[in-house]
Parts: C-alpha cells; structure tokens; sequence
C-alpha cells in the first residue's frame, strides 16, 4: 500500500490488495467499450510490466491493465473467467526478463519498492509461461535485454 511516507507491505495489506483488484475487475470490464482489451502483464518483480503498461495506457487509453506477477495459470484463471463473462478478450504480455536485469532494476528501485531477492529468485523460477489454451486471446512476448 501506498503511503506519504513510502510503500508499506505486510501478508494482511497484500491478500486485501488482492481483494481490492478482485473486486475491481469486474466493475471495470462491465464498463468496457467494443475496443477493450484487457492486458495481463506476467513476468517476475523488475520485468518491466508497469513501465510498459504506463507507456501503452497513453496509446491505448480504453484497455485494461492487470499489472501483477501472475505467474500462475491457476491465478490467471479467475481474470480469464471475468473476461469471458463480460466478452471482453484477454491478452497475456509475457515479460521475459533475465533474471539479472530483474534484480538489478529491483536493486535500482526505491527502498520501499524493493522486493525481497530471494522472493523475486523464486517468483521468476515459478513462471509459467502463458499461453492461448489457458483462454487468452493472443500472447504477446516482450524481450527484455541489458543491452
């Protein structure tokens, strides 16, 4: 959670976040145009998913963005379900970082922002790669390099 004085993270703040973006979701495909599409950054902590995100959001200003680590199908699932009851399709960005760019942006952040190194190791040797057969409309693939 965002604070004044910087970003606070606890168990409890972060499963009511998740609630929050929940209970969010639907209002917001409700409301959708014939345009929208949703997008579902995946990638681990330092992928570039919000950056990327904020720079489309000004080219796309009627998509939808789900900006998480989703590294899951099984926490893809309940955001594909939402979007096939609103008709609104879902497409999966896929940010395939190496792991050392993701922890020296991670390192690079603001010491509230940054995300435990062992969390993100984990988060990123988790990943499952997402695909059309979990119910997205396309995939999209964001090479990301030091270089």
């Amino acid at each position: 959670m965002d604070t004044p004085t910087g970003r606070i993270t606890t168990p409890e703040r972060n499963a009511w976040a998740w609630q929050q973006c929940f209970a969010a979701l639907p209002q917001a495909l409700a409301k959708a145009e014939p345009t929208t599409v949703l997008y579902v950054l995946v990638g681990a902590q330092g992928s570039g998913k919000s950056t990327w995100a904020s720079r489309h959001q000004l080219l796309e200003p009627d998509a939808i963005f789900f900006d998480a680590i989703l590294v899951k199908q099984s926490e893809r699932a309940p955001i594909l379900a939402h979007c096939r009851r609103f008709a609104v399709p879902a497409v999966a960005v896929w940010f395939r970082t190496p792991l050392e760019l993701c922890l020296a942006r991670n390192a690079a952040r603001p010491p509230d922002e940054v995300a435990d190194t062992q969390g993100l190791r984990n988060v990123f040797a988790a990943l499952e790669p997402p695909t059309a057969a979990e119910g997205f409309a396309k995939v999209l693939v964001v090479e990301q390099t030091a270089g």
